[in-house]
């Protein structure tokens, strides 16, 4: 008896799309670049389904020069290239300490922007030397909504200014990066420069993240923002007018993110002024040495659910242990270094059990995101009883 399949069974044609799509998503989840490009000669179907799922997200990411040849003929050759239509995230990310070479990457970055037709997440950073220069972001077609975008401010923020002066009614994050203030100085916005509506162009925007210096380019603040995150200092350590604009217009925030800045002279002031904070992200390089609960005392009258620090010098569990003593609120708290984090619970503090995890790969993701459903469960369980 035979135990073959029908030819009209077996046959890719004859297997529904859904079939197919999955197929396609399990090998390219295995991270197999060769068998993914196999199947774009298995049949014309195959190869529709497979070439959509290769440039869903265009990822470049060059670390050195003789990557620009690869990366120059892509650009020379988007016109015709079928896959780019499909493509909704686009990142780009340049690391180099050859200032000259950047001018040639952000030209090709030009090539490419106009046919990404149905992008809505961008992310495109030159890093640590020179910048990309966002007013190439205007070549990017009309129908591309953009929920998603990270970009660098370049020198002059006035650079950014025209592409955000535009309608973006989908944009949801909003992530302006400083250059490296020791190879390239920006240059903060001036009294004179047009100020922009946040409000009226961005009313969907949740999640705010720049220089504190460049907030003041926005009058208003829209009231489905959840996230500020305070990204760096420019060129300048910034002192009061700043830190008071964020006070009066962001009052009741719940979620902060405060990094590559002096402890008191920031965190401080923003703790007393944002007193609904849950969640908190902290540069733990930047807190002061040997941290102990009187020099932290600042946090014990906040309402704090979740702390992350980026990085720390000193034992986890003893930082954590201070932090718990002193914020009656705090459930879950963190130590994260760049790929892998240790996590701490109130309910787990009186023993040495860390437990560790791996911090989301997702450029998309927003950080406080990955705790949530454990912050949720320790409430759970104390409304239960259960801690």
């Amino acid at each position: 008896m035979s135990s073959s399949i029908p030819d009209d069974l077996s046959s890719p044609v004859r297997l529904p799309n859904e079939i197919l799509i999955a197929i396609v998503k399990e090998v390219d989840n295995l991270d197999a670049p060769k068998t993914m490009c196999a199947l774009l000669l298995v049949s014309r179907r195959f190869q529709d389904i497979t070439i959509r799922r290769i440039y869903q997200e265009l990822f470049i990411s060059l670390f050195h020069l003789k990557q620009m040849p690869a990366f120059a003929f892509l650009s020379r050759n988007i016109a015709s290239n079928p896959g780019v239509q499909f493509t909704t995230s686009f990142i780009f990310e340049y690391f180099t300490r050859l200032s000259s070479t950047s001018d040639s990457a952000q030209a090709n970055i030009e090539l490419i922007l106009p046919y990404l037709v149905n992008v809505r997440r961008v992310h495109i950073t030159f890093w640590p030397v020179g910048v990309f220069n966002p007013r190439a972001l205007r070549l990017l077609p009309p129908s591309a909504q953009l929920s998603h975008l990270c970009v660098d401010r370049s020198i002059e923020l006035t650079d950014l200014s025209p592409f955000l002066s535009l309608s973006h009614p989908s944009l949801e994050t909003l992530i302006i990066r400083t250059a490296n203030p020791r190879t390239v100085v920006c240059q903060p916005i001036k009294p004179t420069e047009a100020r922009l509506s946040a409000t009226v162009l961005f009313p969907s925007l949740r999640c705010l993240s720049a220089p504190i210096e460049d907030l003041v380019l926005f009058t208003d603040i829209p009231n489905s923002l959840v996230n500020l995150s305070v990204t760096g200092h420019g060129p300048y350590y910034p002192v009061g007018e700043e830190v008071e604009y964020v006070l009066q217009n962001f009052k009741g925030l719940r979620t902060l993110s405060v990094d590559e800045t002096y402890f008191y002279v920031i965190v401080a002031s923003l703790l007393r002024g944002l007193p609904d904070l849950e969640y908190l992200s902290l540069d733990g390089a930047s807190m002061p040495p040997g941290a102990n609960a009187k020099k932290l005392s600042l946090f014990s009258s906040t309402k704090l659910k979740y702390i992350r620090l980026t990085y720390t010098l000193e034992d986890p569990l003893a930082i954590a242990t201070i932090f718990f003593s002193i914020v009656d609120t705090l459930l879950v708290f963190d130590v994260d270094d760049e790929m892998t984090y240790k996590r701490m619970y109130r309910d787990s503090i009186g023993d040495s059990q860390i437990k560790c995890g791996t911090v989301s790969e997702s450029r998309w993701r927003q950080w406080w995101e990955q705790a949530v459903p454990e912050i949720e469960d320790v409430e759970r369980r104390i409304s239960l009883g259960i801690v």
